[in-house]
């Protein structure tokens, strides 16, 4: 066996038997002392260890250095934070509605930040935006009405529909059968994330025609006086309107400003990552001041109790109380339940840890779904939510995350679990003063979530060949991975994707609780189907990220401004 030598083990500049002493020296430049420790004839500075002056100077120091790391890491929570409470707000109340006050706001803020939390500790991949989503809320609909069909007790069939649910998605985990989403290519996964961004365009379009429903709700939760459709009412529900698209406008235009000319790179990068909370705080102040001094302006009324139920039950549900009739209509509507999870969790998974993510701690699935089951088993036990990864949300909190450089392409990603556990601690802080919630003006609900849909949307291949079929021949970039396949052809691949968009939403309408089932089908669809109607050359370039097919070309939704156009020249 070798042995090393002395010079190998000791450190560089150092000798055997050398002394070590430390001297302070001057920076010629700046003026700053530098604490130099030197081994034998060779001295070496110690970071951290410059002498800054003043009272409590190297400890401002400190942080100020440290600072740069926190930021990215703060904005990403704060995003994160306001993208997902906003909407849990929207869906909490709509819910409420929907289901009679039988579940409301109170269990999805518990769920959310409860499941999050644990999920951001024990989870091998924490960057994944767990929550109750719009089709989750969507199914606890269709089960409701399966349960009142067969006149079952809804809360005990719910948590056996959880059990059975978590039951099904352990063994998908044990079996690893999550490797079977390699099939769902982006064909797929363009569709599914479109057609998520549609449900939430149209969960805040839905909430104004609703508005306009009902009498408007001043800022301590009285109506605003006046018939139903009074000058005030009207006046205020206009207002409302007026607000959600000026909402909607600037978070979108403060989101693009980083491919700006307008002010320094830093300020647009700061713009960018807290577009979402500077304009719900200039929302929450606009509507302040307009409802102090000029006319109601309406606000949510979430009629939150704190950590209490919403419905008057007790937390834990009584398994016993239904037949074996009940079990096993259960164990039936578990079924498509898990479809839908097994596809959103696992193409939020894989949207959210592309390659070209660039994250550097490696990619999870499997613990991602086991998480999943055990959250979804013991939420229905308690009269809470299921939950599942979110679209966009969960490629949106990466991209947050992630460092690019001045041509705007991704560096390195700060991947953490901070960031997840400081956005889902403080989507449970409004329980201990629900009263505040009512201070959050309904416009930034309804603009929140348009604007969610809409950049998950933006963020899809789909979309840019939208725009591109709209785009003059000439003006196509020479270097678009598209300028190898026939317009013609990619027209023709497009309206597919928006057919099936179409038809996606036809079987949700009518077919609620069975639309994953239609999804799951889309896969063989683009499998045996596809191929017949285009050539493999044409379906390599049209159904692979634009990073695989063309390293020189940006991959879609990694930035604000479309890869297509990035270089408009004929």
């Amino acid at each position: 066996m070798e042995v090393p030598s002395a010079e190998a083990i000791l450190p560089s500049g150092a000798t055997y038997g050398a002394t070590s002493d430390a001297r302070s020296s001057v920076d010629e430049e700046t003026g700053q002392k530098t604490i130099v420790r030197r081994r034998g004839n060779k001295a070496t500075t110690v970071a951290g260890l410059e002498e800054i002056g003043g009272f409590c100077g190297g400890l401002a120091n400190d942080y100020r250095r440290r600072w740069q790391f926190w930021r990215k890491t703060i904005s990403s929570a704060l995003f994160m934070f306001f993208a997902t409470f906003t909407s849990t707000l929207a869906l909490g109340e709509h819910i409420k509605e929907s289901t009679n006050g039988l579940m409301g706001l109170n269990e999805y803020l518990m769920m959310n930040s409860a499941a999050g939390m644990l999920h951001s500790i024990i989870g091998c991949q924490p960057l994944l935006v767990l929550r109750p989503t719009g089709p989750i809320t969507l199914l606890f609909e269709k089960l409701l009405m399966f349960a009142d069909e067969h006149s079952l007790p809804f809360w005990p069939f719910f948590a056996w529909t959880g059990i059975f649910v978590g039951l099904l998605m352990f063994l998908i985990a044990a079996f690893e059968l999550s490797k079977y989403v390699k099939y769902l290519t982006l064909f797929t996964e363009n569709i599914f994330a479109t057609f998520i961004g549609i449900v939430y365009i149209n969960d805040g379009i839905q909430g104004m025609i609703q508005l306009w429903e009902n009498p408007a709700v001043a800022g301590d939760g009285t109506r605003v006086p006046g018939s139903q459709y009074g000058s005030e009412d009207a006046a205020s529900k206009l207002l409302t309107l007026n607000m959600t698209i000026g909402f909607t406008a600037l978070t979108l235009w403060l989101s693009t400003l980083q491919s700006s000319r307008l002010f320094g790179y830093r300020a647009r990068s700061f713009l960018k990552d807290y577009a979402l909370t500077i304009t719900l705080f200039v929302s929450i102040f606009t509507a302040c001041y307009l409802n102090q001094h000029l006319f109601p302006v309406t606000f949510i009324d979430t009629g939150s109790n704190g950590f209490n139920p919403t419905s008057r039950r007790t937390w834990v549900t009584d398994l016993t109380a239904i037949s074996a009739k009940g079990v096993a209509c259960a164990a039936l509507a578990a079924f498509p339940v898990v479809v839908f999870f097994y596809l959103d969790q696992n193409i939020s998974s894989s949207l959210c840890q592309k390659p070209e993510m660039k994250l550097s701690k490696g990619s999870y699935f499997h613990s991602s779904f086991a998480c999943m089951a055990s959250f979804n088993v013991l939420g229905p036990l308690f009269g809470l939510p299921f939950v599942t990864g979110s679209l966009p949300h969960s490629p949106q909190f990466v991209l947050s995350l992630a460092e690019r450089d001045e041509d705007h392409q991704i560096t390195h990603v700060r991947e953490n679990r901070l960031a997840p556990l400081l956005c889902y601690f403080m989507i449970g802080l409004p329980l201990l003063a629900p009263s505040l919630l009512q201070s959050v003006p309904k416009a930034a609900v309804f603009g929140t979530l348009i604007f969610v849909g809409i950049d998950g949307i933006q963020s899809t291949q789909l979309y840019e060949r939208c725009l591109l079929m709209f785009t003059d021949a000439r003006f196509v970039p020479k270097r678009s991975v598209f300028a190898t396949v026939s317009l013609g052809t990619i027209q023709i691949f497009t309206l597919i994707q928006i057919g099936l968009v179409v038809a996606c939403w036809m079987v949700n309408t009518y077919f609620g609780l069975y639309f994953p089932l239609f999804f799951m089908s889309l896969a063989p669809f683009r499998r045996f189907l596809i191929p017949w109607v285009f050539s493999q050359k044409d379906l390599e370039t049209l159904d692979h990220s634009l990073d695989e097919a063309d390293q020189s070309a940006k991959a879609p939704g990694l930035n604000r401004q479309s890869s297509i156009y990035k270089d408009m020249s004929p």
